[in-house]
C-alpha cells in the first residue's frame, strides 16, 4: 500500500492533515482529562461527609465507652452515645459511597465524550487514509507491470473528466487507440498524477506489451 504521494502538493496535504487529527486527538484527551477533573470535583464534599461521619463515629464512640465505665448507670448511658456513633458510621459509608460512584461516574462520561469526539474525525480520516493506500498502491502496481503505461492511460480515459483529458491533446482516446507512446504517456501521468504518484521514468519497459 502507499500510504504518501510522491508528488510533494498532495504529500504536504496529507502530513497536514495528519498533524491535524493528531492534534484533535490530543485536544480530545485534554477535553477529557478536563471533564473528569470538572465531575470528579462533585466527590469533594461528599469525601468531607465521611470526614465528619468519621469524626462523630470516633467521638461519640469513645465518650460511649466513657460514659459505659460509671458505675450502676454506664450502660443506660453509653447507649445514646453509641447510637450517635453508628449513625455516623452510616454518615461516612455514604459519603464514602457517594465520592466513589461519583468518581467512577466521572472517568466513564470522560472517556466516553473524549472517545466519541475522537471517533467523529478519526474513523472518516482512517476510511479516506485506507482507500487512499489500497487504490493508490493498486495504481503503481498497476503501472509497474506489463503494459503499465496502456493501462494506466485507459484507466485515465475511463475515469478522469473531459476537460482533464482534453489538457493531453486533440481526441487522446483515438490516439491511444492509434498507439501513439506521446499522448500514451501523458495519459498515464494524468493517472498518476490524480494520485499523487510521479510518473514512472522514461524508457524503463512499463510500455511492453
Amino acid at each position: 500500500m502507499t500510504f504518501y504521494a510522491d508528488l510533494p502538493s498532495r504529500r504536504a496535504r496529507q502530513v497536514a492533515g495528519d498533524v491535524l487529527v493528531a492534534a484533535w486527538l490530543v485536544g480530545c484527551a485534554v477535553l477529557g482529562r478536563s471533564v473528569h477533573a470538572f465531575l470528579a470535583a462533585g466527590a469533594a464534599p461528599l469525601r468531607r461527609v465521611a470526614e465528619v461521619g468519621g469524626a462523630i463515629e470516633d467521638g461519640m464512640g469513645d465518650a460511649g465507652r466513657g460514659a459505659g465505665e460509671l458505675p450502676l448507670l454506664g450502660e443506660r448511658l453509653r447507649q445514646p452515645f453509641d447510637d450517635v456513633a453508628a449513625s455516623g458510621a452510616r454518615l461516612q459509608e455514604a459519603g464514602v459511597d457517594g465520592a466513589a460512584l461519583v468518581e467512577t461516574l466521572a472517568v466513564l462520561v470522560a472517556v466516553l465524550l473524549a472517545l466519541l469526539l475522537a471517533g467523529v474525525v478519526l474513523l472518516p480520516w482512517l476510511a479516506l487514509r485506507v482507500r487512499y493506500a489500497v487504490r493508490a498502491g493498486a495504481v503503481r502496481r498497476l503501472g509497474a507491470g506489463p503494459g503499465g503505461a496502456d493501462l494506466l492511460a485507459l484507466r485515465a480515459l475511463a475515469s478522469r473528466p473531459p476537460d482533464v483529458l482534453a489538457a493531453v491533446g486533440p481526441a487522446p482516446a483515438a490516439a491511444w487507440r492509434a498507439g501513439d507512446p506521446v499522448t500514451t504517456a501523458r495519459l498515464a501521468a494524468v493517472e498518476l498524477g490524480h494520485w499523487g504518484l510521479a510518473p514512472f521514468p522514461a524508457g524503463d519497459g512499463r510500455d511492453d506489451a
